[in-house]
């Protein structure tokens, strides 16, 4: 699911009903050339796998998103859980951010 708008993660980030809930986002940009190397679809079924619900937030479409949660550089792989960043890891490798993403204790 992509995140298009600042309320769509707020929605996720301020849900303080589900304290435990883990959301992994992906952090990119549309012109951005090391995301493009990025195997997408294996990198959400590894987040399946886990468990963890994965989002798109495409800086191109909100600009904001990424700025209000501290990304500085594209490709961004951010789990939250509500009010909380729990991991963070940047790299342009499926394999390194499929290892992470199984690496996660939640």
């Amino acid at each position: 699911m992509n995140l298009d708008t600042q309320a769509q993660f707020e929605e996720l980030f301020f849900d303080v009903a589900h304290p435990d809930n883990a959301f992994l986002v992906y952090f990119t940009a549309a012109w951005c050339g090391p995301c493009k190397r990025l195997d997408v679809p294996t990198i959400a079924a590894a987040a399946a796998i886990k468990g963890i619900p994965f989002y798109k937030c495409d800086y191109v479409t909100n600009e904001y998103t990424p700025g209000y949660c501290g990304v500085r550089a594209f490709p961004t792989f951010v789990l939250f859980k509500p009010k909380k960043v729990v991991a963070q890891a940047q790299t342009n490798n499926t394999e390194e951010v499929c290892a992470w993403i199984h690496g996660l204790a939640l």
